[in-house]
């Protein structure tokens, strides 16, 4: 009996030993099945954020380079009409005028945010987001649609039939034909002079031959974003990506806000823009402030010498006011009769030696006379805003979002983005 319950207790240890083993391996196994699962959740999960990133990328290529040939064809049609009917120049609008030359000159055709590569090199320059993708039709269907655009960046740049035929420099020439009498104090034609340069370049061979490829540009410009249009909708199917997943991505990851709120306005906020920094400060009893420094330049005129000197005059002013939140509406009104010009250092050192020696004392009544004008340039001009305003999630980033009409119909929302200060 005694040897019967030894046996009978080891096999019990046996039974323990083996049952503990198999959970063990089964809680092992479950482990590895559950982190595989997670991880393969989490690479998918990551494969798809990735391919909503480069569709939202092509349908936003889309869309700019939609609105880029709404302006060029509007641009287009002001400038045939002009030059079919010269003797309306003197009449129409200097909006139309201006078009005109727009449509005629060259201009830097990189600024156009349709020609934004930041998202293209996150593929390009990673063998990870290839990995990532885990669809080789999907990826290379991506890199097919930026080739498309660089070889449509490319024709722009070189072809006849799109480049804008005239240089700057033949509107320099003009304006020396011109004179300086005849120009304001910016250095621009009033609308007779326009006129009269504008009847020149339409004889000029090249501007007759660009007017007459229009229908040409027309065509590639929409084969182009057919071919985008196309691929794109493909990349949706392949991913399995729907629309409502677009609007959930841009509204997570494009459109992140929160709405503003007086108490999260209050403060100061850095903004720049071409060569202008501007710094708002809203106050708790909702008086306001803008102070502007930009980078301020003059061409000075001596006449003994017959030359215009540039020099560069660095300028900051300060203009009080008030400020309102109506809803999701930022209203600002700041008076320009309370301008005060803090700084304005003229820098006459790209004068000749001998001409500066000269004309020193003429210099400092001179830099007082342009700070005279500018004073009256400022408060001539309109310092009110009303901006749609929202905030980052951190909320030390402002959105504002101004909606402009152009003058040929096209209207366009721009997003501004200010910080707030330290």
């Amino acid at each position: 009996m005694e040897q019967q319950g030894k046996k009978i207790t080891l096999n019990n240890w046996w039974k323990n030993l083996l049952t503990g083993v198999l959970a063990t391996a089964i809680g092992v196994g479950m482990t590895f099945e559950v982190n595989n699962r997670v991880e393969h959740r989490k690479q998918k999960e990551a494969q798809r954020q990735t391919a909503m990133m480069a569709i939202y990328d092509i349908d936003d290529i889309i869309n700019q380079f939609s609105k880029f040939t709404v302006k060029e064809n509007a641009l287009y049609k002001v400038a045939q009409y002009l030059s079919t009917h010269p003797e309306e120049m003197e009449t129409v609008s200097m909006d139309s005028l201006w078009m005109t030359g727009e449509c005629l000159f060259r201009h830097e055709i990189s600024s156009y945010s349709w020609t934004d590569n930041s998202t293209k090199k996150v593929f390009t320059n990673s063998i990870e987001t290839m990995r990532n993708i885990g669809d080789i039709t999907f990826y290379d269907n991506v890199l097919e649609c930026y080739s498309a655009r660089k070889e449509m960046l490319d024709v722009l740049l070189t072809s006849s039939a799109f480049r804008h035929p005239l240089e700057d420099s033949y509107v320099l020439e003009y304006r020396k034909q011109v004179g300086e009498a005849n120009l304001d104090d910016n250095g621009m034609m009033n609308q007779h002079y326009m006129a009269g340069m504008l009847r020149q370049v339409f004889q000029l061979p090249e501007v007759k031959l660009y007017m007459r490829k229009y229908p040409m540009r027309v065509r590639e410009y929409q084969h182009f974003l057919d071919r985008l249009v196309r691929i794109n909708q493909e990349n949706k199917y392949i991913m399995n990506i729907t629309d409502r997943d677009m609007e959930k991505y841009i509204e997570d990851h494009i459109n992140k806000t929160m709405p503003a709120k007086p108490k999260l306005i209050a403060g100061s906020w850095n903004t720049r823009k071409d060569n202008q920094r501007k710094t708002f400060t809203f106050r708790k009893d909702h008086s306001a402030s803008v102070t502007t420094d930009m980078e301020f330049h003059l061409s000075i005129y001596i006449e003994k010498e017959n030359i215009h000197v540039g020099v560069q005059a660095p300028l900051t002013y300060t203009i009080d006011g008030h400020w309102e939140l109506n809803g999701d509406s930022l209203q600002m009104a700041f008076d320009p009769q309370t301008v005060q010009i803090t700084d304005f250092d003229v820098d006459f050192s790209s004068f000749p030696r001998a001409t500066l020696a000269r004309v020193a004392d003429s210099l400092e009544c001179t830099k007082t006379e342009y700070k005279e004008t500018i004073r009256k340039q400022i408060q001539a001009a309109r310092w009110t805003w009303a901006e749609k305003v929202s905030l980052g999630k951190s909320g030390n980033i402002m959105f504002w979002e101004t909606q402009y009409f152009y003058p040929w119909g096209q209207s366009d929302v721009t997003k501004e983005q200010l910080l707030r200060s330290r």
